[in-house]
């Protein structure tokens, strides 16, 4: 069957807003810093970076497939376009870096960030509990 007009082409992002790419800008960001650290000497495919786009964009986009996480997925891999054949995360990983950079993510504000994740506190046991429940 021949393709439509109307219909949306292979890898078509619609409904692209300011908000998306700077989803985007910091899902790069993040897979930046991953492909720069986890593993630097391996060669990196194709396969193994749409992956990580998905992880992160899932993780990005509430962690739900009917959230902004596909649309962040396909206008991440689209800009990135085909990872090259033999190349390092660590090689890949600046073209990520750039092309976050190109997309508005602000390197700067990552230095306020903190650096050890923070957990919630256990719980203390409650007063009015009985003694075989705390």
């Amino acid at each position: 069957m021949a393709q439509q007009t109307t219909d949306r082409g292979p890898g078509a992002t619609q409904g692209i807003t300011s908000e998306h790419e700077s989803q985007a800008a910091r899902v790069l960001a993040e897979i930046a810093g991953v492909l720069a650290t986890e593993q630097p000497g391996i060669i990196l495919d194709g396969i193994d970076f749409a992956v990580l786009v998905g992880a992160k964009a899932y993780e990005l986009g509430g962690r739900s497939c009917h959230g902004r996480g596909p649309s962040i997925s396909r206008l991440v891999l689209n800009r990135m376009g085909d990872v090259p054949a033999g190349v390092t995360p660590v090689e890949f990983a600046v073209r990520v870096a750039q092309a976050a950079a190109a997309l508005g993510y602000d390197w700067a504000a990552d230095d306020n960030r903190p650096v050890v994740p923070r957990f919630p506190a256990p719980r203390k046991p409650e007063a009015s509990q009985p003694e075989a429940v705390r």
